[in-house]
């Protein structure tokens, strides 16, 4: 598989700064990291700002330089409402920046700071064309972007193969013609794409499409007579890398808990100390955009308040929420303490991008706060997708879990929605971090699933 998870810090920045308040408004982000980028177009990167005193607030519109192009709010912000910083960062030159502008409202004298920060190490040969602007209107730079899959030992078309596209928050799925041809119009970018056959290997991989590199030949590798593709969408799939994998839905029944009755947590009658180990449970969970579905936050939701009911006082729960920075919003809380976990669990709200390559650091950050030497430590990632991680290269991040995993913390994974491409990847982290993939399709998968999954995995042999 080619460097993945690159392509999101190409073109998503990591915030690495939490909100600041500053004489009556909230800035959401001030600050910008885009790392290194490769094959640079600029984009529009936004900062939403909160009145949050009791008179109306305008943000002054000013001149900064060429390299910047910035949209305030035309009006004033009432109070208790937001408005949408825009602004897009034109460099001329490649290599390092570290550019701060100064953002004045009516309620200060003094400015905020939002800080731009990272290295271009090359442009697209088209930057300059598909650059958006506030001041020029002009229609998107389009082109015909095609993708042909076949077979790659005879070369012979594959009709009928999913395509499934994703770029940035955006994912849709297409099939291949009888020529095993998909086209449709782009514009100039990084794409992930998600190539599939039924008794194929199925094919991830990255590519920048412009009107110079606008087709792209996907060759798929046929599988030998004994191998099955894993079916990443079947309720009985769960991935568990253990001496002994373990099954977790036998003959793909899934196995549907029984409602628990509302008892203390240390005195539940089927999660004893003395048959299930404790466990330090970090929810790593994905709050951006496209997690905000009825197949997706709703089940997480649920699924996670079953498991809250279980918990014990022993056992320590921490939640940390990623979309356009790394929140960490409880920090290993006594499970007895059911109230409040789930009252933060039922205020999780979706809105913003994927970028969680600081989030992941800091679950690991935290799994090690909480570690229990005799008991269970999993950080559970919980998605729709693909995740941006850690490092620049996916061996680089497969090698940082795997070695985590030897430190006794796994890496678990909670799927949800229909990004197949996304969860391809996931999957393999779950494998790599020696803890369990599962698949949340339905309410009853939402009851039973990470239940009975935490249970089979505490229990004392």
């Amino acid at each position: 598989m080619n460097k993945l998870f690159c392509v999101f810090l190409y073109f998503l920045p990591i915030y690495l700064s939490a909100q600041t308040e500053h004489d009556g408004l909230t800035f959401s982000k001030t600050e910008f990291n885009f790392q290194k980028v490769k094959n640079w177009i600029s984009t529009i990167d936004t900062v939403e700002v909160k009145n949050t005193s009791d008179k109306k607030i305008f943000v002054f519109k000013r001149f900064y330089s060429q390299e910047f192009e910035v949209s305030v709010p035309s009006d004033a912000i009432n109070p208790g409402e937001s408005g949408i910083i825009a602004i897009i960062y034109k460099p001329k030159l490649k290599g390092k920046f570290n550019i701060s502008i100064p953002v004045y409202h009516s309620s200060s004298q003094t400015p905020v700071e939002i800080i731009f920060k990272g290295e271009v190490l090359s442009f697209d040969e088209y930057a300059n064309d598909a650059c958006p602007s506030f001041s020029n209107a002009r229609k998107p730079f389009e082109f015909e972007m095609e993708i042909h899959v076949q077979d790659s030992v005879t070369k012979q078309p594959l009709s009928n193969s999913l395509i499934e596209i994703e770029q940035s928050e955006r994912f849709a799925q297409h099939y291949s013609n009888s020529e095993g041809d998909y086209k449709q119009r782009s514009e100039i970018g990084y794409r992930l794409l998600y190539i599939e056959h039924p008794g194929y290997k199925s094919k991830t991989l990255l590519k920048n499409f412009n009107p110079k590199n606008k087709k792209v030949i996907v060759e798929l590798v046929a599988l030998a007579a004994k191998e099955k593709p894993i079916l990443l969408f079947k309720d009985s799939v769960v991935i568990v890398q253990k001496e002994k994998p373990i099954q977790l839905f036998k003959d793909s029944i899934v196995i549907v808990q029984k409602e628990i009755m509302t008892v203390k947590a240390e005195e539940h009658p089927d999660f004893s100390l003395a048959n299930y180990k404790e466990n330090n449970i970090i929810f790593l969970i994905d709050i951006s955009g496209s997690m905000n579905g009825p197949d997706r936050m709703p089940l997480l939701k649920k699924s996670m308040i079953e498991l809250t009911r279980l918990l014990r006082t022993e056992d320590k729960l921490s939640i940390i929420t990623y979309a356009d920075e790394a929140t960490v919003i409880l920090a290993g809380v006594a499970g007895s303490d059911q109230e409040k976990i789930i009252s933060v669990i039922q205020q999780l709200k979706c809105g913003g991008k994927t970028s969680g390559g600081k989030a992941i650091s800091v679950a690991y950050e935290n799994a090690e706060k909480n570690f229990k030497k005799q008991g269970v430590n999993q950080i559970a990632l919980s998605t729709d997708g693909g995740f941006n991680g850690l490092a620049d290269t996916e061996e680089e991040l497969m090698n940082y879990i795997g070695k985590k995993a030897g430190e006794q913390i796994q890496f678990s994974v909670l799927a949800f929605g229909q990004n197949k491409g996304g969860k391809q990847l996931i999957s393999q982290l779950a494998n790599k971090g020696n803890g369990f993939y599962l698949f949340i399709g339905s309410e009853d998968d939402a009851k039973a699933k990470l239940t009975e999954t935490i249970k089979l995995q505490s229990k004392i042999n």
